[in-house]
This record gives C-alpha cells, structure tokens and sequence, in this order.
C-alpha cells in the first residue's frame, strides 16, 4: 500500500485562510448585531411608564 502525501499549494492555503478569516467576520458581525438588537442598553417596555 502507497501512503501518499498531499501537499497544499500556496494557492490553496491562501484560499482556506481567506475563506477561514470571511467566515470569522461573518460570525463575529452576527454576534455584535445580534447583541445591538437585543437592547442591552435600553430599558424592557414594560417599564417605559414608570
């Protein structure tokens, strides 16, 4: 039995950590809006009265 081994390219591996390094923005915007949106900051509505 052969064991090969298969070397990336330089190509490839520039490739991978692009899509890696998209995909981790991705996630890490989804977090900040998701945190804005949830209204943190701001008071429920049910206590806007008082």
């Amino acid at each position: 039995m052969d064991k090969k081994t298969q070397i990336d390219s330089r190509g490839k591996r520039i490739g991978k950590f692009v899509l890696k390094t998209i995909v981790y923005f991705a996630i890490l915007m989804a977090l900040i809006y998701l945190y804005e949106y949830s209204g943190l900051t701001s008071v429920h509505f049910i206590y806007n009265e008082f």
